[in-house]
């Protein structure tokens, strides 16, 4: 007996150092102290903390115990924190620190943020004004742009993974007021905005050249958020930066009529929908809201089912959203409205909503401004958002036809059925699964091995 006492002493304190990741309150790892919880994710807890020698307020993610003896998950949690820092855009998360404690727990530090998620507030709100939308959504489209730049793709853009903070607002507004003597136009100054971060690079991809470790994702299995999920991704599983196009045009969708294009019972039922039907029109979907015409159509752009008829850059989008603004705008905005306006080049010309309109007879130069697009890059899985579910859809899936083909677009400079021929091909075209690895390194930081 007294042998097995002196067994269960020793043994005791090894038990205690395995602490789960959700109950690490009150407890510090490397140079934080952990207070509550205040998120969850697929592969870690995060905890407001403090610095213990500065007394900064900090947010620690814990990777979860299940997690940290394995070294791939290790490498997965460091790659979160070092595509986000990568970015180096203060529109994006800043990671300031990342450690290993003695006790084996791995962490990562990044700025505490005082607001709250833009799914909460869409959920309190349910519509939000136009010139609020569209300043949420320049705010993504700019980070997501630098992102970009730097070859990383987030692939889980969300409601959830965008976090607004109120700032003080600096701007002035002109706002159109239409009542029983007329349009008037009154000038005020902005009271507030809220400024965007966005969070959660844990399954973004990185163009690492001197990545060496191999995929791990499953070939054929998709992950993602069926919701904002692109077609070409329900449908065979690659995404290149105009998912993430797609998945803003998502976003707005559902900012400006309080509901997402698609929905269903089950995961399935969402990507199925996605693939082969149509989207219903916003001001069709909401029309009492304000959705000016330029909107709707910048939002159906982004939905197109084809990648050749999105937008090809986030600097393109960025272009076209300032161009959507309603019956109240920012003055700066109306002043670069009216510097972008096209001047008439005859004398009898007349301008009209921004398009030059010349006699009967008269020729017309036709612009037909191929989008640009930016650097090719390999074919990348996504993961899904909270059940993280593996999800597989057949192949053979085909996609319906595209409304956005009714609207006036540019048409794509080359067919898919003449590429081979012709030699023309699409940047961001999805070129064949390699048999072996790529320059580009899976973050899936929440796919289950």
């Amino acid at each position: 007996m007294p042998s097995s006492n002196r067994s269960n002493s020793t043994r005791e304190p090894n038990l205690n150092r395995v602490i789960p990741a959700d109950a690490r309150a009150g407890t510090t790892v490397g140079k934080y102290k952990l207070h509550e919880i205040v998120g969850r994710g697929g592969m870690g807890v995060v905890y407001r903390g403090e610095h213990v020698y500065i007394g900064k307020e900090v947010a620690v993610k814990i990777l979860h115990d299940g997690y940290g003896g394995r070294e791939e998950s290790i490498k997965r949690f460091l790659r979160e924190a070092r595509a986000a820092s990568l970015i180096n855009h203060p529109n994006i998360v800043d990671i300031t620190d990342f450690g290993k404690s003695n006790d084996g727990t791995v962490f990562f530090v990044m700025e505490f943020l005082h607001g709250e998620p833009l799914d909460a507030l869409m959920q309190r709100e349910r519509r939000l004004e136009l010139i609020r939308a569209i300043t949420i959504v320049n705010q993504i489209a700019g980070a997501l742009g630098a992102a970009h730049a730097k070859g990383i793709v987030h692939r889980d853009l969300k409601p959830e993974n965008v976090m607004l903070t109120p700032r003080e607002g600096r701007r002035e507004l002109i706002r159109q007021i239409t009542d029983e003597s007329g349009l008037h136009v009154v000038t005020e100054k902005e009271k507030a905005f809220d400024f965007v971060k966005i969070l959660d690079f844990g399954v973004a991809k990185v163009r690492d050249p001197n990545v060496s470790e191999g995929r791990v994702t499953q070939q054929g299995v998709v992950f993602g958020t069926p919701e904002y999920m692109a077609p070409e991704t329900a449908r065979i599983g690659v995404s290149d930066p105009r998912t993430d196009i797609y998945a803003l045009g998502v976003i707005f969708y559902e900012m400006l009529t309080g509901t997402i294009p698609f929905s269903g019972e089950t995961a399935v039922d969402v990507m199925l929908k996605v693939v082969s039907e149509p989207v219903t029109p916003p001001r069709v979907r909401a029309p009492g809201n304000e959705i000016t015409a330029e909107a709707e159509q910048l939002i159906m752009k982004a939905l197109a089912k084809d990648p050749l008829k999105r937008h090809q850059s986030m600097e393109e989008l960025q272009e076209e959203l300032q161009r959507c603004y309603g019956s109240v705008r920012f003055r700066r905005s109306l002043e670069r409205s009216a510097a972008e306006a096209p001047i008439p080049q005859k004398r009898n010309s007349v301008q009209i909503s921004g398009t030059i309109l010349t006699p009967p007879g008269t020729p017309q130069l036709r612009n037909d401004g191929g989008s640009p697009g930016a650097a090719g890059s390999a074919p990348i899985l996504l993961t899904r958002k909270k059940e993280r579910r593996r999800i597989t859809l057949p192949m053979e899936l085909g996609g319906a036809a595209d409304p956005a083909e009714d609207q006036k677009t540019p048409p794509p400079v080359a067919k898919e059925t003449a590429v081979a021929a012709t030699g023309d091909h699409d940047e961001w075209a999805e070129p064949a699964r390699p048999e072996v690895e790529d320059a580009w390194a899976e973050l899936d930081i929440d796919a289950m091995d």
